[in-house]
């Protein structure tokens, strides 16, 4: 008991102790902290992120009444998930949980700006949606029949053919707009779809648009959406003659020379704009170096078009001095 109080009323082992206390809970408190901060960068460097485009958005609306137009099908959302597979599942159209929904129930006609809500979306995961507002407009819904008329333009064919005739399965169709809308169609246009030139008679559907007197696409549901049609296809062609230019200056003993070739007139193909520009196809031909009676076959080019046949046969004929 006597050494008990000596250590308490003992200032310098007192010291030491508290010094020793101190030192190992300053320890203990930072190697906790540093587990902690490994254990938080952990949890922030899991996780995965990744941007989708397209995804389409869900219009709630009263469609019997309404009919809407002017806004955007689709957005972009930018995904963040705790695990890949979630991430994987969630950016996979055909695995996808999540779905955009814009809800138009409670707006009458009229211009209207709405959230771009994000349902379904799984636990540890967020989302943000660009645009996030859908703006739409609302009219009251009509519907009406209109004339069906094709319109094969100049850029869906290739160079040198015209349409001959085309043959629609259906000449009339019911198209469903707001009423406004209704009110601004000229008629519908039977359109071919895609990129490619045709350069060969066609058999397939069209797409339908609704237009204006001046060929504005309106927006509108049409029924049907496509019409089966069969297009004909003419060459563009125009016979002009072949003239030939004599150049260069004869050689020193050729006193003259005459030419003959094995055709007048060629075949030209190409648009008509190209084919208005000739009359002509002018071929030079070079004597400085032709001394004796000779042949060349020279090739016809001329600006857009394509020449058929492509080559002339020349037979020169020389007059010694």
């Amino acid at each position: 008991m006597k050494r008990l109080v000596r250590f308490f009323t003992n200032d310098r082992l007192w010291q030491m102790v508290v010094a020793l206390f101190l030192a190992v809970t300053l320890f203990f408190t930072a190697w906790s902290g540093n587990t902690q901060n490994k254990n938080n960068s952990s949890i922030a460097s899991n996780t995965f992120t990744k941007t989708v485009e397209s995804v389409p958005v869900d219009i709630k609306y009263d469609s019997d009444k309404y009919f809407i137009s002017g806004y955007s099908y689709d957005a972009e959302v930018y995904l963040t998930a705790t695990t890949q597979l979630a991430l994987t599942t969630e950016t996979t159209s055909d695995t996808r949980h999540f779905k955009l929904v814009a809800d138009l129930s409670n707006f009458g006609p009229g211009t209207s700006h709405v959230p771009i809500q994000v349902k379904n979306l799984p636990d540890g995961m967020s989302a943000q949606v660009s645009p996030s507002t859908l703006t739409a407009t609302i009219g009251k819904k009509a519907s009406k029949t209109f004339d069906v008329v094709a319109n094969i333009t100049p850029d869906k064919l290739a160079n040198g053919y015209e349409v001959k005739k085309v043959s629609l399965d259906e000449t009339k169709v019911e198209v469903t707009s707001s009423e406004d809308i209704i009110n601004q169609i000229d008629h519908v246009q039977a359109v071919l779809e895609g990129d490619d030139n045709l350069s060969d008679d066609y058999d397939g559907n069209l797409v339908l648009q609704a237009v204006s007197s001046n060929g504005t696409i309106l927006a509108s549901s049409i029924s049907p959406a496509k019409v089966h049609a069969k297009i004909s296809l003419r060459k563009l062609s125009k016979s002009v003659p072949v003239k030939l230019e004599l150049t260069g200056d004869k050689a020193s003993n050729v006193s003259s020379i005459s030419y003959s070739f094995d055709r007048g007139h060629v075949t030209i193909v190409g648009s008509q704009e190209a084919m208005d520009k000739i009359d002509s196809i002018t071929v030079p031909v070079d004597i400085s170096q032709v001394t004796e009676d000779t042949s060349k076959t020279l090739e016809l080019k001329a600006e857009g078009v394509t020449v058929q046949p492509s080559t002339v046969k020349v037979n020169l004929k020389v007059t010694q001095k």
